[in-house]
C-alpha cells in the first residue's frame, strides 16, 4: 500500500483546475454523439455476500450531481463487514453535469480525509485510488475510480485528458464514476481485501453494459 505524496498531490489538483478549464471549452466546442441511457439497474455482482438493498440518495446530492444514472446500494453478508457500491453515469460532459473528484465531495458532505492511498489492482494495469475518511463517529475506506468505454481511470487529471481527447475527435463523452466503501475498524490493508472484488466486479459489469449499448447502438443503424 502507497501513501500519495502530499506535495505531488497539491501539484495534480493544480494540473487538475487548470485543465478542466481547457477540457470545458473543448467540450463546450463540439457536439459529441449521446450515447443514451446505459442500464445501471442491470449490474449483478455475484459474489458470496451479493444481497443487496438499495439505499435512499439525497434529493438535493441528485440534483447537483446530474448524472443519467445513479444507483446505490448496500451488500452486507452474515459475518462480514457492510460493502456500499455507489456508481454514476455520465452521458455527457455538460455545464452543471460534470464527473467531479471524492477528495472534493466528501468534506462537503462533512467527511474528513486522513488517508490518501493506491493499492495495485490485480486484475488490471493500474492501482485502486482509495481514500480513508472520517466523520468524527463513523470511519470508512472508500476505493473509487472512473471508466469511459476504453478505459479504467484513476484521477480526475487523467479523466479531464481522456475526455479532452475524445471531445476534440468528436466521441461520446460518457463516464461511469464509482464508489465502493466500507467501514474501517483498524486494518485498513483487510479492508482493502474486503473491497477488491466488488470493485472488480463492478468495473467487469460496468464494461458488459459499454458492450451491450455499442451492440445496440449497431443494430439500430
Amino acid at each position: 500500500m502507497y501513501s500519495l505524496d502530499r506535495t505531488k498531490t497539491k501539484w495534480i489538483v493544480a494540473a487538475v483546475v487548470a485543465l478542466a478549464g481547457v477540457a470545458a471549452q473543448a467540450i463546450r466546442a463540439t457536439e459529441s454523439p449521446e450515447r443514451g441511457p446505459l442500464g445501471l439497474a442491470a449490474v449483478k455482482i455475484a459474489l458470496p455476500d451479493s444481497a443487496f438493498r438499495d439505499e435512499p440518495l439525497d434529493a438535493d446530492f441528485q440534483d447537483a450531481l446530474r448524472a443519467r444514472e445513479v444507483i446505490y446500494r448496500r451488500y452486507a453478508g452474515e459475518t462480514e463487514s457492510p460493502v456500499w457500491v455507489f456508481l454514476a453515469y455520465f452521458d455527457q460532459q455538460r455545464e452543471g453535469s460534470q464527473v467531479h473528484s471524492p477528495r472534493h465531495c466528501y468534506p462537503g458532505s462533512g467527511w474528513s480525509i486522513e488517508r490518501e492511498l493506491d493499492v495495485p489492482a490485480p486484475w488490471r494495469d493500474g492501482p485502486m485510488r482509495g481514500l480513508v475518511v472520517s466523520n468524527g463517529t463513523v470511519k470508512r475506506l472508500i476505493c473509487y475510480w472512473y471508466q469511459t468505454p476504453s478505459a479504467v481511470i484513476g484521477d480526475v487529471f487523467h479523466l479531464k485528458l481522456a475526455l479532452t481527447r475524445r471531445a476534440v475527435v468528436r466521441r461520446s463523452q460518457d463516464v461511469v464514476y464509482g464508489t465502493v466503501s466500507t467501514p474501517v475498524a483498524a486494518d485498513v490493508d483487510a479492508a482493502f481485501e474486503h473491497l477488491a472484488p466488488y470493485v472488480e466486479a463492478a468495473e467487469a459489469q460496468v464494461n458488459r453494459l459499454y458492450r451491450e449499448q455499442d451492440e445496440r447502438r449497431t443494430d439500430s443503424h
